[in-house]
């Protein structure tokens, strides 16, 4: 043992440099280089018989298993000099930590694997990432993508010290009732899962872990379960060349650095009775080493199982699969009774002592290239962070994304549309809770939410199809079992019989959370999306799909029935609705963003600049971050503050709303911006109102005063003035009609008076730049004058309820709760009340909550969508809601003006002046702010739309440590400081629109 560890010291400090770059794996055991052949001898040559045969042993390791479990472990490792082990269950933390023990009682470091299929989570469930099953990526067209997740479980095994990924999986999956393959091949064509194969090793063995195909010669035909029993493959040798073998030997010839030998029985390569081919020679030795010419490292797949254990004693399988030409014994069942085995079978020649050399040496020589020759113990601190960091996540995300595949849509009802006249439906079957996808749903419009078990009753039939009406379109999505390897979707009679009524009452749209060969009872319906797994990137992934945030690719891997068959799949192109990703899917960096967000939402609060915000970041069409912090007041027993809250967004009613109606009107002709208002307004003949020009009005240019305190001429006597009884009641009565608040209710006759103290306002500021509410008080009258429609039914009609908007609204009270609104202010001036659910703005209360400079509220996401619109040059959603030469016209500048456009506030170029919005956005951004305490900014040359909401005016809206503390700014300039990469452009778009190349992702 001295001379063994002495030599094994020399040769670490001789033959270090392979240690200090990450080696790309090469698979080829056959040729060596002059420093490997060195170390390969000096090694082998310092060892005993006993730590030669260990190397040939890879033992069972759990983490999750306690003291008793580690304990074997060790006594293994000492004993039996063993050269490898295969991890299971338990947690990433206590996996590296028991590792790196054991690496250290080793005198040459162990080769370490796992069964990382899907990635560490196979093993690791719930504490890392689970990338799609094989059967899902063989839906994907884009087989760069496999070679990426191969590349990624590379990163990730490296980091919790495993050096081998038992995949890919190379079986053509052939059959349906496949018990234990199913979702784990890339599907039933030999060509698709051998480039998809190919891709996922090179990916593995690239970066520097050796891939393992399995499960040789060929598992996809099978109906019983190798872990059970011993399967009988009956094929001819001709069928097993064209489809068995034929991944197998392409992978080959590319370089597959090892096999894993699956325990099948097959008698058109070994006719003996119950003989595995795990422990068959003809198969191991003369088939896969002579006559396919692979030269790289052999493992038996796991010895416990019954399909090798049922027909042999203890220690007889290990001896019989070294005879029959595997390298490494994978999970032995009793290692001590293994070793006496193989020692016998040595003895009576049925081992050769220079058969078992060559496989100990062809073990060092992996070992070497896997940087073995010296032990590496990896850092346990951070571990969970570096395993699942934001890239690994956002990969899954566009993993998923490229899967969808839309099998058949025949009345085109994808991507999904709110109806004109009906509404949109969730019909959820299998699932007892709200799923995400069902949630997600809920971003793309209001949904009635239905839920149905697999099995439905008559009666619970019958309630259901009450609910549902003739032009709704119903999203029915069925979830599978749960079940790990199969992922079948129940298909009860009265589950169909549901379907078939829904289906005949109104349109249906199916999507499939299961394995596809499920499509097989499916063939009546005409719209059918298959998804499938129920995880929830897969869901997100649907809903995203569905509604055309994302284009669909996919095709299907194996044949359902005659309706779902092999590479069925319709392709879709993006609508261009607003979506959701990762920050790295967008060139941004998350963590970065994250943390600076944070910090500035902590100071904010706890400066009492406002008691609560969310903050929202998209680029490139996916909504990347989306936060919400603090609380509705600052009582710390008032609602926390929700990302879906809507608030009072102020004078960002002046672009969101009013100039949006402006912009349509011109679009369809019927408002000329260099006609004067009085050219649509006859009450504004004889004032000084009547010349002014609609462009000009527009870019504050036209000389109107910037406010009036309308509401001061309303108020009784005295130090302390309330509401005079002579203009306001408290309840609704007579000509008392305009709701102030709940409990002020204004004479309707005195907003005569409001507009007429605007027609007699003169104009102090004619020939410069002056910021005014008057004129988008004028704006919204022209809206109504020319349209026939108010300001807000004008916008909701054309823009928020088409666009699934469901939170833009003019005095929301109407229809959204008011827990969901956080409070303005606590007024003590005027209304003498809290002030929520209600315009803060007194001049827009007065009108009745509905103005052209103030009344609106929404949420940051259909803010955000709206400005992605304008982004998408007037399209949304499949829809062009303005045309894209009157969009550039309002979001360019005003000739001669340093900040505005028209209608909209743009990056102030006026040096002298105070920055209005981040340095580095361009100078081409558009937007606004609001004085409650919003922003909202969207930049067409980063494709970056930044908004910010908050009720910075509670409990007083003199208040003003936000705007002093320059919060909204900062928030928006650590969305540029965080950008990390050129933006994705969309084709098609001279500003920019995202084609579903960012990858997707769950708001956080």
């Amino acid at each position: 043992m001295k001379v063994f560890c002495t030599v094994l010291l020399f040769c670490v400090l001789q033959f270090a440099p392979s240690l200090f770059a990450q080696q790309v794996y090469r698979g080829d055991l056959s040729q060596l280089t002059t420093t490997e052949q060195r170390w390969v001898d000096s090694v082998y040559t310092s060892m005993s018989e006993d730590e030669r045969l260990g190397q040939l042993f890879m033992i069972r390791a759990h983490s999750d298993l306690g003291a008793d479990h580690e304990a074997s472990v060790e006594r293994q490792i000492k004993e039996y000099h063993v050269g490898g082990l295969c991890f299971f269950q338990g947690t990433p933390e206590k996996q590296l930590q028991l590792t790196n023990r054991y690496q250290g009682m080793s005198e040459l470091p162990m080769m370490v694997s796992m069964d990382a299929e899907w990635g560490l989570g196979m093993r690791l469930p719930d504490q890392t990432i689970s990338y799609p099953k094989q059967l899902a990526l063989g839906a994907i067209r884009n087989n760069q993508l496999i070679y990426d997740m191969g590349a990624e479980i590379a990163r990730q095994m490296r980091r919790l010290g495993v050096n081998v990924s038992f995949s890919p999986v190379l079986d053509v999956n052939n059959n349906p009732n496949n018990p234990v393959i199913a979702t784990r091949s890339f599907g039933e064509d030999r060509y698709n899962v051998t480039a998809k194969g190919y891709m996922y090793m090179k990916g593995l063995q690239d970066n520097g872990i050796l891939a393992s195909a399995k499960h040789f010669p060929g598992h996809g035909d099978t109906d019983v379960d190798s872990h059970l029993d011993l399967p009988v493959i009956n094929h001819s040798r001709a069928r097993l060349d064209s489809i068995e073998l034929y991944p197998f030997r392409a992978l080959i010839r590319y370089g597959i650095g090892s096999m894993m030998a699956a325990h099948l029985q097959i008698p058109a390569l070994d006719p003996r009775p119950n003989r595995p081919s795990s422990l068959s020679k003809p198969i191991v030795t003369d088939l896969l080493r002579k006559e396919l010419g692979f030269t790289g490292l052999i493992f038996t797949d796991g010895l416990e199982m019954k399909g090798v254990t049922k027909h042999y004693g203890d220690g007889e399988v290990e001896a019989e699969a070294i005879a029959a030409g595997s390298d490494i014994l994978l999970l032995p069942e009793d290692i001590g009774a293994s070793f006496k085995a193989v020692k016998r079978y040595l003895a009576e020649g049925k081992i050769t002592q220079a058969g078992l050399e060559e496989k100990v040496r062809r073990v060092l020589l992996s070992k070497y290239r896997l940087g073995l020759d010296k032990a590496s113990f990896p850092a346990e601190a951070n571990l969970r962070a570096d395993l699942n960091n934001a890239r690994a996540v956002a990969l899954k995300q566009e993993l998923f994304e490229a899967a969808m595949t839309l099998v058949r849509d025949k009345q085109q009802l994808v991507p999904v549309q709110t109806p004109a006249d009906g509404k949109l439906v969730s019909l959820q079957i299998g699932a007892a809770k709200t799923t995400p996808f069902a949630e997600r749903l809920d971003d793309y419009g209001q949904l009635t939410h239905l839920i149905a078990g697999s099995t439905p009753t008559a009666t619970e039939r019958k309630q259901l199809l009450e609910r549902i009406k003739p032009n709704d379109v119903v999203l029915a999505s069925l979830y599978s079992d749960g079940s790990r390897f199969i992922e079948k979707v129940p298909m009860s009679s009265d589950l169909l019989g549901l379907l078939r009524e829904v289906d005949a009452k109104a349109k249906l749209v199916l999507t499939v959370f299961g394995n596809p060969y499920s499509l097989a009872a499916l063939d009546e319906f005409g719209t059918v999306l298959e998804a499938y797994t129920r995880d929830e990137v897969a869901q997100d992934a649907a809903a995203q799909a569905l509604f055309g945030a994302n284009r669909i690719t996919g095709r299907l891997p194996v044949t359902a029935s005659k309706k779902s068959a092999y590479n069925a799949g319709l392709e879709t192109t993006a609508n261009y609705r607003m979506g959701y990703g990762n920050p790295e899917s967008v060139g941004i960096d998350g963590e970065r963003l994250t943390s600076r967000i944070d910090a500035l939402a902590r100071d904010a609060m706890a400066k009492k600049a406002t008691p609560g915000m969310v903050v929202l970041v998209a680029r490139s069409g996916k909504i990347v971050f989306e936060k919400a912090y603090g609380r509705h007041t600052y009582s710390p027993r008032s609602r926390a503050v929700s990302v879906n809250d809507v608030y009072d967004l102020a004078s960002v009613t002046k672009v969101a709303a009013t100039t949006l109606c402006v912009m349509k009107l011109v679009d369809e002709g019927k408002i000329d911006l260099d006609k004067p208002l009085g050219h649509y307004l006859s009450e504004l003949t004889g004032s000084n109102k009547e010349p002014l020009i609609i462009r000009d009005v527009l870019a504050h240019r036209a000389g109107l005063h910037s406010w009036i305190p309308f509401y001061r001429y309303t108020l009784g006597p005295g130090k302390h003035p309330k509401p005079s009884s002579q203009y306001y009641r408290t309840v609704q009565t007579g000509n008392f009609v305009v709701p102030v608040t709940d409990e002020l209710f204004m004479n309707k006759v005195y907003v005569d008076s409001v507009w007429q103290r605007i027609y007699d306002s003169p104009l102090p500021n004619i020939g410069r730049y002056r910021y005014s509410d008057l004129g988008f008080y004028l704006l919204a009258k022209l809206v109504d004058r020319v349209s026939g429609l108010t300001v807000d039914e004008f916008a909701a009609r054309n823009f928020y309820y088409p666009m699934g908007l469901e939170s833009l609204r003019y005095n929301p009270l109407r229809s959204i709760a008011r827990d969901r609104i956080p409070p303005t202010e606590i007024d003590n001036y005027f209304r003498m009340a809290a002030v929520q659910g209600h315009v803060h703005d007194m001049g827009a209360g007065m009108m009745g909550g509905v103005s052209g400079h103030a009344g609106l509220f929404g949420s940051a996401h259909d803010l955000a969508a709206l400005f992605q619109m304008l982004l998408q040059e007037g399209s949304y959603g499949g829809k062009q809601y303005l045309s894209p030469a009157t969009v550039k016209l309002f979001t360019t500048r005003y000739p001669g003006e340093l900040r505005r456009g028209l209608g909209f506030d743009m990056k102030n170029l006026d040096e002298n002046r105070s920055p209005n919005i981040a340095q580095d956005a361009s100078a081409r951004t558009f937007g606004h702010l609001g004085f409650t305490g919003t922003a909202v900014w969207a930049d067409p040359e980063e494709e970056l739309v930044y908004v910010f909401l908050s009720n910075r005016t509670f409990p007083s809206m003199e208040n003003n440590k936000l705007g002093r503390m320059n919060t909204r700014l900062k928030g928006q300039a650590a969305a540029y400081d965080a950008l990390a990469a050129p933006t994705v452009r969309k084709p098609g778009s001279a500003i920019g629109q995202n084609d579903a190349t960012a990858r997707l992702g769950k708001r956080p």
